[in-house]
């Protein structure tokens, strides 16, 4: 059932909405002041919101800015309702946000017909977003492994070192490489390759909290943010994570593959306040080829000067 608010304090006109919105079939709060609706748009979150221009405090048009800031990233239909019927209201109505207005007396099918207008373009908009929504995350995800990709990542982990930075919290990078990986496609096949690189993402995962973020950053290779974690922690689950690939083998019909990661870890103090995801992945990198010239099948870890 759709909502609507309706910010009106003249209480004939009030009776009026309630009464002819509510035989439409719609859900109805009111509120009489500025400070009650606003309470109500962020509590009650309605869909559609009819607010009269004649209450007393509203002299300027710095609500409905208010309004839209509250309610970004879902679209609210706004309708703004008033006696001043003039070509300035409309178009200063127009201009600060607002999706129709409607001047008292008010009419019935007026009335009806704008909000009726306003819920079918909430509705296309709802199902813009979501297929937005689902585009984004089909262009953000690996299709091997379901997990995020590259460019993804990337993106995720700027927000995080952002985040990481404000809270005054560490954040670790591992990145983590299969040892002689181009062995297993040569010798057991490229479907084998692609169900043990699904098994290895399983695995990594399972070593993981739920709130850490892992993606396939390249054919056989995965990397993972640690949240609110030092260097001390990092290398910790990159050793889990290691043993947990070498001492289960793989099994493949009649067949048994044995495995080893190579891991290299990094580490952002909240004090490294200039670094970029750019720089984390970076040094994990150098890590990870330090950990590979020095035999593989280990963890190493590198330290910011």
């Amino acid at each position: 059932m759709k909502r609507i608010l309706i910010v009106e304090e003249e209480q004939q006109d009030l009776r009026i909405l309630l009464e002819l919105l509510g035989k439409e079939g719609y859900a109805l709060q009111s509120a009489v002041d500025l400070d009650v609706a606003l309470h109500r748009l962020r509590a009650w979150k309605p869909d559609l919101i009819f607010l009269s221009l004649d209450l007393p405090r509203l002299t300027d048009w710095s609500l409905i800015q208010k309004i839209r800031v509250l309610t970004q990233g879902k679209y609210v239909a706004l309708i703004l309702a008033t006696q001043r019927a003039s070509m300035e209201m409309i178009q200063k109505g127009f201009a600060s946000g607002a999706d129709d207005i409607l001047f008292k007396p008010f009419q019935s099918l007026d009335v009806v017909r704008s909000v009726y207008s306003m819920m079918k373009i909430k509705d296309v908009q709802d199902t813009l977003k979501r297929a937005h929504h689902r585009i984004e995350e089909l262009t953000s995800e690996d299709e091997l492994t379901g997990m995020l990709n590259m460019k993804a990542a990337y993106r995720r982990g700027e927000e995080e070192i952002a985040r990481s930075r404000k809270l005054r919290k560490p954040i670790s990078c591992l990145l983590i490489n299969i040892d002689h990986f181009v062995s297993v496609n040569q010798n057991h096949g490229f479907i084998a390759g692609c169900q043990i690189l699904q098994e290895v993402a399983r695995r990594i995962q399972q070593c993981l909290r739920s709130t850490d973020i892992v993606a396939r950053v390249g054919a056989d290779e995965f990397m993972v943010l640690l949240k609110e974690s030092d260097l001390s922690a990092a290398q910790t689950v990159a050793e889990k994570v290691r043993d947990e690939i070498q001492l289960m083998p793989f099994k493949r019909e009649k067949e048994i593959i044995k495995l080893t990661v190579t891991v290299g870890v990094a580490s952002l103090t909240p004090e490294q306040s200039n670094q970029k995801m750019a720089d984390l992945f970076h040094v994990a990198g150098e890590a990870l080829r330090s950990a590979k010239a020095n035999g593989a099948n280990r963890v190493e870890v590198y330290l910011f000067n």
